[in-house]
């Protein structure tokens, strides 16, 4: 695997091996992206020249096979002040993978706005003056002209320091959480271009084959509601559950869910659209009078709809829009929304916006996004919004990021996994909504929650050490699991590998993303007060709450799981 260094100070750009024994230690992507971030200085502010983006790719990229076109991008984050992550799919790995670069590793502040052009073994740093002030869309445009390929580019917010803007790619795939954007724009870095010539070769090409007519079979039979309504599908599941996030978090279900669910998006829908080289064909296309934008998944439906009490789905679509020209994360932008509207609801802003104005959410979009008047606070994210605005409303996050579309009084195992997840409150680390919701294991009892966090976070360290995207390794339906996983890395590296071996190996990379956290600081496992006080309004009939006593169990345990207490690995 090779990595391409680039200090955007002296503008030095370096090439060399990763060392041979990272590869089955690590594996790969998260893996050793992770690795790599150790070299980071402890305790530098996440905004400082001194940060690195480290973007990766692993084994599997490259290959013509369902799910295998995600990228990593790991980071300290600017909203946690510990480890960042994020992924994204699309195009971007395959073109890094025919280019010949397994990583992108960046330090430094460029003088002026650059851009980097990586066409195989080409490697430079161009001026973006040009481009500086531009949205994603448009910048995404002009270098595509100029030089084909594909492109990952910062919008205004990520310019503007917004701590949760987004990196885009293709007009609506994302780098989304944990502020990767600002950290780019940190770096007076515009967009990375990559064009690739190379032939992707696998060890077993043969196996290969057969591998990828049985996971498109598979992934069509077990996946057809992905395809059919995309990520919006779910919905109908979490409102049905009552663990669907409304009014600020106060509700687990939507009164006007049926204005803004799939059947109801579907009247927008104007194409279905796919990664490259997937059968699963998740993504669709939305169109109104007045915006086009791929998707809104669920979890902008929720936080630009439900959690802000709107039902106005048009209004919805051109926020979504916004949020991808100017490069914002949707999840942590209808967080912000939603807790402004939550203060003025009880008049403890001078703003006046109350739920469900979905005017009033696109014009807080823009402000944000250039950090205008209350836009400029709520750039920070809801923790330190709330420190500046003295208000008694509880800002609800996890180590300083706020949680996406599943709220945890329904589901223990995300209450447990939104506490524990290393980048704060988030759903992708272990995907335990997911066995939550299909009965897997009891959604309203903490047994059994932290052998299944705990096993679904190493599976996942695992996946995005491959890459892969978890559409097809989902718990429960997913095709690929510990033993696909196995037989998939034999077919693409010709290493025999067993799912013990793997197991080790994503417990290691769990523990070494620990181990970051508590080095700069992060220790805290816990849940907003709210959530374990609070009682949901229109909620589940049953239990409505993770009671201390609940929670507390369900950490402990985890904790002896990992062997993170009592003298194990990781004080």
């Amino acid at each position: 695997m090779r990595i391409v260094r680039i200090d955007l100070i002296s503008q030095k750009i370096g090439l060399s091996e990763i060392p041979k024994e990272w590869e089955k230690t690590y594996i790969g992507g998260k893996g050793i992206a992770t690795k790599l971030l150790f070299e980071l200085p402890q305790k530098i502010d996440p905004l400082s020249p001194q940060n690195i983006l480290i973007f990766g790719i692993g084994p599997v990229n490259g290959v013509n096979l369902s799910g295998a076109s995600r990228m990593t991008c790991v980071f300290k984050s600017p909203m946690t002040n510990g480890y960042g992550e994020s992924q994204c799919g699309g195009f971007l790995a395959p073109e890094f993978k025919k280019a010949g670069v397994d990583f992108l590793y960046i330090t430094g502040r460029a003088e002026k706005p650059v851009y980097l052009l990586i066409e195989d073994d080409n490697i430079e740093v161009r001026d973006a003056s040009h481009l500086w002030g531009k949205d994603t869309f448009e910048t995404e445009e002009i270098l595509k002209k100029d030089h084909k390929g594909e492109v990952l580019c910062i919008g205004q917010a990520g310019e503007n320091l917004v701590r949760f803007a987004c990196i885009s790619h293709r007009k609506g795939r994302q780098f989304g959480r944990a502020g990767v954007g600002a950290v780019m724009g940190s770096k007076n870095l515009k967009a990375v271009v990559v064009k690739g010539s190379s032939r992707v070769e696998v060890a077993n090409p043969e196996e290969l084959r057969e591998f990828r007519k049985w996971l498109i079979k598979t992934a069509r039979e077990r996946l057809q509601s992905l395809t059919k309504y995309g990520t919006p599908g779910i919905m109908s599941l979490t409102n049905e559950a009552g663990v669907l996030p409304t009014r600020y978090w106060t509700k687990g279900s939507f009164d006007g869910f049926e204005d803004i669910n799939a059947e109801a998006l579907s009247r927008y829908v104007k194409k279905h659209t796919a990664c490259y080289g997937c059968a699963v064909v998740c993504g669709i296309i939305s169109k109104t009078e007045d915006a086009e934008v791929e998707g809104p998944e669920y979890e902008t439906l929720f936080a630009l709809g439900s959690l802000c009490e709107n039902n106005d789905l048009k209004a919805i679509i051109k926020a979504a829009e916004l949020c991808d020209r100017y490069g914002m994360d949707t999840i942590t932008t209808g967080n912000v929304i939603a807790f402004l509207m939550a203060c003025s609801e009880i008049g403890e802003v001078e703003e006046d916006i109350k739920f469900g104005d979905s005017e009033k959410i696109i014009e807080l979009i823009k402000k944000i996004a250039f950090r205008e008047r209350i836009g400029n606070i709520l750039a920070e994210g809801v923790s330190r919004a709330a420190e500046i605005l003295k208000v008694s409303v509880e800002p609800i996050h996890c180590k300083g990021l706020e949680p996406p579309g599943y709220d945890p009084r329904g589901l223990f195992g995300m209450a447990l996994g939104y506490a524990v997840s290393p980048r704060g409150a988030c759903h992708m680390r272990s995907c335990a909504y997911r066995p939550n919701l299909m009965g897997a294991v009891d959604r309203t009892s903490p047994k059994g929650q932290a052998a299944l966090v705990k096993e679904l976070e190493d599976m996942y360290c695992v996946v995005d050490s491959f890459i892969l995207c978890r559409f097809v390794c989902l718990p429960v339906i997913g095709p690929i699991l510990w033993e696909e996983l196995a037989k998939l890395y034999w077919i693409t590296t010709n290493e025999p590998i067993t799912v013990e071996d793997l197991k080790k190996a994503g417990e290691r990379i769990c523990d070494l993303v620990r181990e970051f956290n508590i080095r700069e600081g992060v220790k805290e496992d816990k849940l907003p007060s709210k959530f374990l006080k609070v009682t949901l309004e229109k909620g589940m009939s049953e239990r409505t709450l993770v009671s201390e006593e609940d929670f507390k169990e369900m950490l402990e345990e985890y904790y002896i799981l990992r062997g993170w207490k009592r003298g194990g690995r990781i004080e």
